[in-house]
């Protein structure tokens, strides 16, 4: 997938923009993947990691500015982190009906 990100303050960031970059601590751990849609909680978390500036796509890069197979390969890699998140899961605990509740919200969101 191509991207066209920049960087920005977080002071100009607002919720609803999507990361540009896998966003790692100082060890290397993944704190928010790539492709994550920012909530006002994320960057309010992200601001007390002493980050200070984010790679977010650019405005013009939209949803319907992306094809039919950027949005399904966004779909697929959020799937594909949810499964990693619960894989460690049993069917009757009751974090699987959380893991169902997020795929079935992910399915539907671009």
């Amino acid at each position: 997938m191509s991207k066209r990100h920049q960087y920005l303050s977080l002071s100009e960031i607002s919720a609803g923009r999507v990361l540009a970059d896998d966003l790692l601590d100082k060890q290397g751990h993944v704190l928010l993947p790539a492709g994550v849609i920012l909530t006002d909680s994320m960057l309010a978390s992200v601001a007390n990691h002493h980050i200070r500036q984010l790679s977010v796509l650019t405005e013009n890069e939209s949803d319907a500015d992306l094809d039919e197979a950027t949005v399904n390969e966004l779909k697929q890699h959020q799937l594909a982190r949810l499964d990693k998140l619960f894989r460690h899961i049993d069917d009757q605990m009751p974090a699987s009906i959380l893991r169902d509740y997020l795929r079935a919200y992910r399915s539907d969101a671009p």
